[in-house]
């Protein structure tokens, strides 16, 4: 009775992280990576305590990642992605992970598969927007920050995020329109002014 229901729960587990797999299309080696991870985890042979999901899961891989711990949130957001493939915040979560550790790839294919399951997602566009900054690729940080925009045009940070990249693209108006627009949401923020006050110093 214990070995059917070992094999049963072992059955489950590949079925899970083949529609895992299916879902998000990474590359070959990142595949590898999930299922030796997933595997490592299912098994408990990573050393920590944390080898079963349990209810808390979510808040320790969120601490993981709030702390820098990069590796061990990844291997439980790849769990509980395995429990519920079409959870688009996890996929979210686990890019912002692959953010921290600028594996960039992962973290474009990880938004990409949150976008596919919630294409409306103005937070998936801003860091869909924040990955393109961060590689330097400003032109296609703008058109993501301002999809995120016209999904929610309510989030100060957002206009920010859209300023910073005018002004590494040296378009100071649009910047500095960017930053206006954040000011009228946050009309306190010191860090919005002096953004704003650099840029407008670039039109004179």
């Amino acid at each position: 009775m214990v070995v059917m229901l070992e094999l049963i729960i072992l059955v489950a587990t590949v079925g899970l992280l083949i529609i895992v797999l299916n879902k998000l299309p990474l590359e070959k080696e990142v595949v590898k990576k999930l299922a030796y991870d997933a595997k490592k985890i299912e098994k408990g042979e990573d050393g920590d305590d944390e080898a079963e999901v349990d209810t808390d899961a979510l808040k320790r891989a969120d601490h993981y990642a709030q702390e820098g711990q990069y590796k061990r949130a990844e291997k439980l957001y790849l769990k509980l992605i395995a429990a519920d493939p079409q959870e688009a915040s996890l996929y979210n979560k686990l890019a912002l992970v692959y953010l921290g550790s600028k594996e960039f790839k992962d973290a474009a294919r990880s938004l990409e598969q949150a976008l596919q399951i919630e294409p409306d997602n103005d937070t998936f566009y801003n860091n869909l927007g924040l990955l393109f900054y961060q590689q330097g690729n400003f032109e296609e940080s703008v058109e993501n920050y301002e999809q995120s925009i016209d999904i929610n045009n309510k989030v100060a940070s957002r206009f920010m995020n859209l300023g910073l990249a005018y002004f590494m693209l040296k378009k100071y108006r649009k910047a500095a329109e960017a930053y206006e627009k954040a000011l009228i949401l946050e009309p306190q923020n010191d860090e919005y002014k002096r953004l704003l006050m650099a840029a407008e110093a670039k039109l004179k």
